[in-house]
């Protein structure tokens, strides 16, 4: 037997730091778990399909200088040059950069006319290169032609004939339906737009946005002071191709400002946020633990110097070694399995308000109880050493002044 009444009596007597290090693991459990499921959120977050080919992608902004400026020649004849240039596997126009921040969102309705209950959804301004040049995968449907395309002026009014969705759009707007061939329409106007083709993924423009995947591409181009492309390279060869486009485009057009980026930087830049979180909680994951450990190591070295006569004493009577660092770690573990039952309660009433309050993610029994076990293990763990120092006392110097 672990004899537990004279442990409990023990633990009695000095109830007061028994205590401490109980509600240290209490609180502990409860804020390391929430941790976790916030940390393990935006991990999987970050580590979403993006349904581009990130890595070969270079961005395009730039900037005429002259007032009156021919934007739709210029995308033409840039669009050429750069689709010719060696290791550039197509090239693009676009409104918006995808995974920047940056973008355009409107609510759209499956009936014309229709002012609530819509969805949200990005879209893009874009072209029939923009499947090739993104590396997206066309799961039903057709690609846009030429014929589908159009050019307006910054101020003109158009609503666009034709779309490509995403599957996640397509699921939200009509549910257990094929998309392609239907209509939906932008709110308060009886516009309809059809769905000609469908892409398995696309995150948009906002990957943290609660309807990230949801998007809708239109082929149009909107001529104004500024404009965008996207450049996919074969593989290994973006930073070659990138070092080139600055000259070729200046070279054709040197009336403008050219500004230039990777898309894998721009995803970067958009996860900065989930990154710096994952990274501070789990510091103080660690540091919570670690402060949890030392505390419980003073605490059982406190307790061993407390009872040097009795364990002398014990040990003279025949008590094995093993006896004596087993009652430190049993001792410990009622004190560690008191503070962990606290602890879930409490980890499962803070979760529940940071699910209403923040939309954080949910708790889950399984993801709590790995948690409590292993700051058991560290509990366990920081009494071994010495719960064996312990077993060490020699019965002679234990009981030297008896």
């Amino acid at each position: 037997m672990f004899e537990l009444k004279p442990m409990l009596s023990a633990l009695w007597r000095n109830k007061i730091s028994a205590l401490l290090i109980a509600v240290q693991l209490a609180l502990t459990l409860a804020i390391v778990s929430n941790a976790t499921v916030i940390v393990q959120d935006r991990l999987e977050k970050m580590a979403r399909p993006t349904g581009i080919a990130v890595s070969d992608i270079i961005s395009v902004t730039f900037m005429p200088v002259p007032v009156n400026y021919d934007m739709a020649g210029a995308v033409a004849a840039d669009l050429e040059l750069l689709r010719n240039m060696p290791g550039v596997v197509d090239a693009t126009v676009t409104n918006q950069i995808p995974l920047s921040g940056s973008g355009s969102a409107s609510t759209y309705f499956t009936e014309p006319n229709q002012e609530i209950g819509g969805e949200n959804a990005n879209y893009y301004q874009t072209d029939e290169h923009f499947i090739d040049t993104l590396g997206l995968n066309l799961v039903a449907g057709r690609n846009f032609t030429r014929a589908d395309f159009d050019v307006i002026g910054p101020n003109d009014t158009y609503e666009p004939r034709v779309a490509i969705i995403t599957q996640k759009f397509a699921d939200v707007m009509f549910p257990g339906e094929d998309a392609v061939g239907k209509y939906f329409y932008s709110g308060g106007d009886g516009e309809p737009r059809e769905i000609i083709g469908v892409v398995e993924r696309h995150l948009g423009a906002w990957p943290s946005w609660s309807k990230a995947g949801q998007v809708a591409f239109y082929p149009l181009l909107v001529t104004g002071n500024h404009k965008r492309y996207l450049i996919r390279t074969e593989p290994g060869q973006r930073d070659t191709v990138y070092k080139q486009i600055e000259e070729k485009l200046a070279e054709r057009d040197p009336q403008r400002v050219i500004h230039l980026d990777t898309l894998s930087k721009r995803m970067a830049q958009s996860y900065i946020s989930d990154n710096v979180m994952v990274k501070v909680l789990s510091a103080v994951m660690t540091l919570l633990t670690f402060i949890v450990a030392l505390g419980i190591i003073g605490l059982t070295i406190f307790w061993i110097n407390q009872r040097n006569k009795q364990i002398g004493v014990r040990r003279a009577l025949g008590a094995t070694r093993a006896n004596i660092s087993r009652y430190f770690l049993v001792e410990n573990t009622l004190i560690a399995g008191a503070g962990l039952a606290i602890g879930m309660a409490a980890a499962q009433v803070i979760n529940h308000f940071m699910v209403n309050q923040f939309s954080q993610p949910v708790l889950s029994i399984p993801t709590l109880l790995v948690c409590a076990l292993i700051l058991l293990g560290v509990s366990v763990t920081a009494a071994l050493v010495p719960a064996i120092r312990a077993a060490n006392i020699s019965p002679a110097m234990a009981t030297r002044s008896v």
